[in-house]
């Protein structure tokens, strides 16, 4: 082959791969522009305000809903420079938002500024951000616009809107969050609202403007996106996540119910994200503060439920509410006005067939409400101070009822408060029950739960009152963590088994298991154990053939009025299941 003939045969090779090239850009150009118009339909069809930046943040494209929302006609807007027609005031936490680098998935954090309408007034609008100048798709800044203006009377709309937005999440605040629901509830009856309240744990504790926000930012964006068009998110007093929702509490409940599942999501570098949230309707004749406790009581149930849970607002909930305040109010009176008294259960030993030892129990009869559980103003005494003198009462009056009871001397067991034993005052509140009751000191035993055993201040008081004679129990042993690891070398006498224990006892021998390595743990330690909750004959064989010689339950006695410690024959009555039992 001439040289001549190879050069022509190498231009023919050049030329088809040319045109190959030629011929491939081409259609990449032409599904670029079919992607990109696409995408621009689809943007140009939202009901939700949409607008395209390019690298220099100028308007490309704004759908016909943005120029609604600031009264514009929609020519105006393409080409528009953003810095013009926002806040100076508002433009460097706006400004910097957009030009941060793009989080994953493109996203940016949620920013609230002022912008100018057409008639030159200012408008809150809060922006949520996604960065795909990189997607050769789009090639833009899209950001997503929802109206956050508060409107109403009065100050100056500049000066008014400065103090209604969160500085760390850019979402409205309380504030607006108020003079919004007071608008919802203006316009009422009409069509159907919803309030909606998630709480969030995991988050950085104490977030505010100088500290690291990512994640709580990362959050607010994801869950603004969650939201339909006229749903309306803000941020709450207490950093929960507040929504109006546009519908009816079913509703609010769907939205919730995707807010809880978006935030289970996202994780920290300390662990997952949980939530759970609370939902009311509102009505015309509930103001925004007792909507917002509504929703709040909600969310409280919720809490209590666990993690994931969304809880409706309804009476059921408002009427526990109304009670447990109306408990909390006249239990602080009612020591005062003689509605508190003790009852005593007392312990078996079922080796020697006899009673060793009552423990005493608070008991609240309500002039009203007849008798309140403790299970449910214990924990209200516990929340105050109350739980003090309500201690230091119980002390001397079971001191001074074990002391003055015929026959063979008895113990007493008294239940003592976390709050009571670290006020520093508990050693000299037995001290003085003691000498006001004339009862020995090795004749009472103070009862604290397993919790308490984590405080080295605790374990200082109750080594003092073993020093004085005084035992310890620790109540409800085995119901929480700390036993096995703090049990060892601490001032402690005996263990009381918690009744939880004993379900399915009789049936289950993993059950029947664990009840003989608490037995052989406190054997082990050198502590007695006395068993809680033993109610039933077929328990009460099982427990004896195992070899507790300790036991407290119905099986032997409800807990007895004090009256009825002065007969001779109650002993008889509480040790007869013992003669009867197989």
């Amino acid at each position: 082959m001439t040289s001549a003939t190879a050069a022509l045969l190498g231009c023919a090779v050049l030329a088809g791969v040319l045109g190959g090239l030629c011929w491939r850009q081409r259609r990449l150009v032409a599904g670029l522009r079919r992607c990109r118009a696409g995408f621009t339909a689809l943007v140009r069809s939202s009901p939700d305000p949409v607008v395209l930046l390019d690298a220099r943040l100028r308007i490309t494209f704004a759908s016909p809903a943005v120029a609604a929302l600031l009264g514009r006609e929609p020519a105006e807007l393409p080409g528009l420079e953003l810095a013009s027609a926002v806040h100076p005031d508002d433009r460097t936490a706006l400004f910097g938002g957009l030009g941060a680098p793009a989080g994953e998935n493109g996203e940016l954090a949620v920013r609230t500024a002022r912008v100018r309408t057409g008639d030159g007034q200012w408008r809150l609008i809060q922006v949520t951000a996604r960065d795909l100048r990189a997607d050769p798709d789009v090639g833009a800044l899209v950001l997503f616009c929802r109206d956050a203006t508060v409107r109403g009377r009065g100050p100056d709309p500049e000066l008014l809107e400065l103090a209604l937005t969160d500085p760390v999440t850019g979402l409205p605040n309380s504030t607006a969050l108020v003079r919004r629901l007071a608008a919802v509830q203006r316009s009422l009856p009409g069509a159907p609202v919803a309030l909606a309240v998630v709480s969030v744990g995991g988050l950085p504790d104490d977030p505010h403007p100088g500290a690291d926000t990512t994640v709580l930012r990362v959050l607010t964006s994801r869950l603004a996106r969650e939201l339909r068009g006229e749903d309306w998110l803000a941020r709450g007093s207490d950093g929960d996540l507040v929504v109006l929702v546009d519908g009816t509490v079913s509703d609010a409940e769907v939205v919730a119910a995707r807010l809880v599942a978006t935030a289970g999501w996202l994780a920290t570098p300390t662990g997952p994200l949980t939530a759970v949230a609370g939902v009311t309707g509102l009505g015309a004749d509930v103001d925004p503060g007792d909507a917002l406790r509504r929703a709040d009581l909600a969310l409280r149930s919720a809490r209590a439920a666990g993690a994931g849970s969304v809880h409706r607002f309804d009476d059921a909930l408002r009427e526990a509410e109304d009670r447990r305040s109306t408990l909390g109010t006249d239990l602080a009176g009612a020591l005062a006005r003689g509605e508190l008294r003790l009852a005593f259960q007392p312990v078996v030993d079922v080796v020697l067939q006899r009673t060793v030892s009552l423990e005493a129990l608070l008991r609240w009869r309500h002039p009203v409400l007849g008798e309140i559980s403790p299970q449910e103003f214990v924990p209200l005494a516990e929340e105050s101070s109350l739980i003090t003198e309500l201690g230091r009462w119980v002390l001397r009056e079971a001191c001074a009822t074990v002391a003055a009871l015929p026959g063979d001397p008895l113990s007493v067991a008294v239940n003592v408060s976390a709050r009571q034993v670290r006020s520093g005052e508990l050693v000299s509140d037995v001290v003085a029950a003691l000498e006001a009751g004339g009862l020995p000191a090795s004749r009472l035993v103070v009862e604290i739960t397993e919790s308490m055993l984590l405080d080295a201040h605790v374990a200082d008081e109750l080594e003092t009152l073993r020093r004085l004679g005084v035992r310890i129990a620790v109540d409800d042993f085995g119901t929480g963590w700390s036993s096995l690891a703090y049990l060892a070398g601490l001032p402690a006498d005996l263990l009381k088994m918690d009744q939880h224990f004993l379900a399915g006892v009789e049936r289950d021998p993993q059950r029947r298991a664990l009840c003989r390595a608490v037995l052989q743990l406190g054997t082990s330690l050198g502590l007695p154990v006395v068993v809680e909750g033993v109610t039933t004959p077929g328990q009460l064989a099982l427990l004896r053939d195992m070899g507790h010689r300790f036991l407290q339950g119905y099986a032997f006695s409800r807990p007895l009025e004090a009256g009825r410690l002065s007969d001779t024959d109650w002993r008889d009555a509480v040790e007869r299941p013992l003669a009867v039992t197989p």
